[in-house]
């Protein structure tokens, strides 16, 4: 027998609409009172510890609305605040929330993001910021701990498991760049099935995708398939451990295409004096509702579908031809893979933001739209020119030739204090345009586009040099000058021409 149909009136959307609104507002002012009271009360407010919250350090800004709040708030309670450390915790801790119930056309909002940044800058508050959030609105929503899974699972089994159990859910894995190189190892094939899974369920999101189901010869133990779940991962990792570790494979077979790479490039920010110790209520209450609402929709199977604005629309359809353009304007893989589902990243962000603005009838608006086209170009970005400088798994020729040439360029532009103790007219050099070969040596000897050549370091660097010799870039200088000029008996190269 047919369900009965529920019609619900446009008097229903609007105080709906209204309520969120109002919500909202209470939420941002919540956030600026909190702000003002840990500046004014010499004993810290509710929420704060004593000092003034430290201005923005990263180059990404806030998300707009009721996800920029939830940023907000990650950044304020972190002791070394990083907005992009916050940022990606709170696109995170969105799509876990909201990425199966709530739609685009053919896809779900769940989301893959890696944070990239050195060691010592505080990537922990990317796990502690969602647990404070977490238990902070389990008293008013006691599925709140569905939303989030910390499990680190060891193959893709386990987590068609967990998935046959929780269908809807963000996974925050501590130094991904660990997993992500057992991943790329062909000798451990627990990690390799999971490298499958997660490829395969980046796009099984939507409410008609199936995910594949398990089968042992012991049947009590098989797992059947599922209908579109949501399953979205969030990881931080420092900048060597994942950049080598990734192969041309993972790059080329879409793998790498689904993860959005949000990288901080700052230094260790100073400690926050002004520590938010829980959320504002009104964050908490709104955050309660929503996965209340989330947790009902689940449970009866049902789906809502976003909206885009006409602006934000066009917006959207404009990035997604540049998105294209991307795509041919390089017969590099690794480069055209970068933008092969930009447009769809940035679509997905965009969703959440309308969701987090009004869960009960979300409508994209061009400043939402603006805002994900914006982050998807910043990771691009920093991913491309990672590519581009050879850093990027094994590297390639041209990419070790572009390193040798950037560390000439550096090592003429280096302060006279700072050049090797080893030179006894270093200075002398740098005016000549003269760089000696030890100095490439140490330079390239620990970077893994010539660590991990197949012929060695070396190697690879003579290959490189001489490569550049027949481009024309550099000239070696012969070695009787070179003792006779300089006092130096090694061998160096005269830069004719840097790129």
């Amino acid at each position: 027998m047919a369900e009965p149909q529920i019609t619900l009136g446009p008097d229903f959307f609007a105080k709906a609409d209204k309520e969120r609104a109002e919500v909202q507002a209470a939420i941002q002012a919540d956030l600026k009172a909190q702000l003002a009271q840990s500046v004014a009360a010499p004993g810290g407010g509710a929420y704060a510890a004593d000092g003034p919250a430290l201005p923005m350090q990263g180059a990404l800004p806030m998300p707009p609305g009721f996800v920029g709040a939830v940023a907000q708030f990650l950044y304020q309670s972190a002791l070394l605040p990083v907005p992009e450390i916050a940022i990606t915790a709170a696109l995170g801790f969105m799509a876990g929330i909201c990425g199966k119930v709530w739609v685009i056309p053919k896809s779900g909002l769940n989301l893959y993001i890696v944070l990239v940044a050195r060691s010592g800058i505080g990537k922990e508050a990317l796990h502690s910021g969602i647990s404070d959030l977490i238990n902070a609105v389990l008293p008013l929503s006691p599925v709140a701990g569905n939303f989030v899974d910390f499990t680190e699972y060891a193959s893709g089994p386990a987590l068609i498991k967990a998935l046959s159990q929780n269908q809807c859910f963000v996974n925050v894995s501590g130094e991904i760049g660990r997993r992500f190189l057992a991943m790329s190892s062909t000798k451990d094939s627990s990690m390799q099935t999971l490298r499958t899974q997660l490829t395969n369920l980046y796009m099984k999101s939507a409410p008609n995708s199936i995910a594949g189901g398990i089968s042992y010869s012991s049947q009590e133990n098989n797992v059947e398939s599922i209908r579109g779940v949501a399953f979205s991962q969030i990881g931080e990792t420092t900048p060597g451990t994942f950049y080598e570790s990734l192969t041309p494979t993972m790059m080329e077979d879409g793998f790498m295409s689904r993860f959005l790479v949000i990288e901080y490039t700052g230094d260790r920010p100073e400690k926050n004096a002004a520590q938010i110790e829980r959320p504002p209520q009104n964050l908490i209450i709104y955050l309660a509702g929503l996965m209340n609402h989330a947790d009902k929709a689940l449970a009866a199977g049902d789906n809502q579908m976003v909206a885009f604005s006409a602006d934000a629309k066009e917006l959207l359809e404009r990035f997604d031809k540049r998105c294209a353009d991307g795509v041919r304007a390089s017969d590099d893989e690794a480069k055209r893979q970068v933008w092969n589902r930009a447009y769809l990243k940035a679509l997905r962000v965009a969703a959440l933001l309308a969701v987090g603005d009004n869960y009960c009838n979300p409508v994209v608006t061009e400043e939402q739209a603006q805002w994900a086209i914006s982050l998807v170009e910043y990771g691009n970005g920093t991913f491309l020119r990672r590519i581009d400088s050879g850093e990027v798994g094994e590297g390639t020729d041209g990419g070790r030739e572009q390193k040798v040439l950037d560390l000439c360029r550096e090592f003429l532009t280096m302060p006279v204090d700072k050049l090797p103790i080893y030179l006894k007219h270093g200075k002398a050099m740098q005016d000549a345009n003269i760089v000696p070969r030890k100095y490439l040596q140490q330079r390239t000897q620990r970077l893994t586009m010539f660590e991990r050549h197949k012929l060695g370091h070396t190697a690879a660097l003579d290959m490189t040099i001489k490569t550049s010799i027949a481009n024309g870039n550099l000239m070696e200088v012969k070695h009787d000058k070179l003792v006779e000029n300089f006092s130096f008996h090694g061998r160096a190269f005269r830069v004719l021409g840097l790129k």
